[in-house]
């Protein structure tokens, strides 16, 4: 289950998450690719980055809130999230990612695929999915898996297994939300980020399945694999 069609896009968005509140993530930031290099901005007009002030938020280092756009070391500053290509279990990081050994994306596709999180903070890259070439495969983590599976549960859940993607309406917190079923159980919804872009592809053919699953006693985590054709 290896990613064949990877991700080429021209912007990737920062996204914050408060460690008082694990269960919201706020979109604070855009990371340009242009012509001329790189650019960050922070989403500061944005209701997100409004919320994500009152939570806490205090800026991504070296980048001041009440500065910006950023071009100068934009990307090296954020490559410092990734393991250096010369490590020696750097193929082992890639397979982590469902990214093939031998992958031949640049470092802005990288990050595109891999998030670049870390235990550290709070923070994490997405990839703006609406301007991505078609075909594309990305592995998304399940949004909101513990109120609808303890582990135990989900671990039973077999990789490869297929997801159907169910729009929700009516739902009483996103008109834009989309759940996720295995064989009928709901294992949780696309991360409210992607909803919007994500209805869109699912006009187009859209295949999703569990990629693997992972996580704790209280907090199981399930991913999975969309796949754009």
């Amino acid at each position: 289950m290896m990613i064949e069609n990877s991700i080429h896009v021209n912007t990737l968005f920062l996204t914050w998450q408060s460690n008082r509140d694990r269960n919201q993530r706020y979109l604070v930031g855009a990371l340009k690719k242009l012509e001329s290099g790189f650019e960050f901005s922070y989403l500061a007009e944005t209701q997100d980055y409004s919320d994500a002030i009152d939570q806490g938020f205090l800026g991504y280092p070296a980048f001041p809130l009440d500065k910006g756009p950023f071009t100068n070391d934009v990307m090296t500053t954020f490559m410092k999230r990734l393991p250096p290509r010369s490590r020696r279990d750097f193929k082992k990081y890639l397979v982590n990612h469902h990214l093939p050994e031998e992958f031949d994306g640049n470092d802005f596709d990288l990050i595109a695929h891999t998030g670049v999180q870390l235990p550290s903070d709070g923070f994490d890259l997405i990839p703006s999915l609406e301007e991505a070439d078609i075909p594309f495969e990305y592995l998304m983590e399940v949004a909101g898996t513990r109120y609808y599976l303890d582990f135990e549960q989900s671990s039973a859940i077999q990789p490869g297994s297929n997801v159907s993607l169910r729009c929700e309406n009516e739902n009483e917190f996103d008109c834009n939300a989309i759940a996720m079923f295995v064989n009928q159980t709901k294992i949780g919804y696309v991360n409210k980020l992607f909803c919007q872009t994500v209805r869109k592809l699912m006009e187009r053919e859209v295949d999703c399945y569990v990629a693997k699953v992972s996580g704790t006693n209280e907090r199981p985590l399930i991913y999975v694999m969309l796949s754009v054709s």
